[in-house]
């Protein structure tokens, strides 16, 4: 069977949870990683953009996922397809489906005000502590009545957006090391998932890059801080 090829920026951004999950189904895969260089307004894509329309993508883009004959971008279609072909780890039920359904436009929303603040570069001081002590907490107090009797997004099954819900909160925790620590079932969800077998022989390995997490031009996450 052809090996899998997954691309994406030499980062852990929107590929890091994509990365695990073929770690964790066993999948034969080639972790493509393309490198940005340069700093803004004039940072050079050309690694990326010289193959872009090439490789035969529908919605060329990147993450992109070539698997034999199928070829797909975006993020969470490949999560899903992945889950689908190469590990079962989709929701059984109509309530597994409804929980996981809220839980990618959750992990969509921790994603998108991250992002805002670590490229706030007028601002950054003033929006990470708007994120850290208004925004955040409200997202993880309502995570943390989820989880109640939940061990995982789905409840009782691990699928495809506790790979992507867990990367949020590892990074999160990268940020800021204290911002689960009021929120016990969340906190031991994430524990619970990064104990499992597969996702710490991977992360052990030299194939997980823990840094960086976005560009080097970000205000915060290309380098890991003392």
């Amino acid at each position: 069977m052809p090996k899998v090829t997954f691309g994406y920026w030499d980062l852990r951004a929107l590929a890091e949870s994509i990365r695990t999950i073929l770690e964790y189904c066993g999948t034969d895969y080639e972790d493509k990683r393309y490198q940005l260089r340069g700093e803004p307004p004039n940072v050079d894509r050309s690694d990326w953009f010289d193959v872009k329309f090439k490789l035969g993508l529908d919605f060329p883009n990147i993450p992109y996922l070539i698997d034999g004959d199928v070829k797909m971008t975006q993020q969470w279609a490949i999560l899903k397809y992945v889950a689908r072909k190469y590990g079962n780890l989709v929701p059984k039920t109509e309530e597994e489906t409804r929980r996981c359904d809220m839980a990618q436009e959750v992990s969509k929303d921790i994603w998108s005000g991250f992002h805002r603040v670590i490229f706030d570069f007028a601002n950054y001081e003033a929006s990470k502590k708007t994120f850290l002590e208004e925004t955040l907490p409200k997202i993880l107090e309502a995570m943390e009545a989820f989880l109640q009797n939940s061990d995982w997004m789905a409840g009782a099954t691990l699928t495809y957006v506790d790979f992507e819900v867990c990367e949020r909160l590892d990074v999160l925790t990268e940020f800021k090391s204290s911002c689960l620590d009021k929120y016990p079932n969340v906190k031991k969800y994430k524990e619970r998932f990064f104990a499992l077998d597969k996702i710490t022989a991977y992360r052990s390995s030299d194939r997980f890059k823990e840094y960086p997490i976005v560009p080097h031009f970000a205000k915060w996450g290309y380098k890991k801080e003392n």
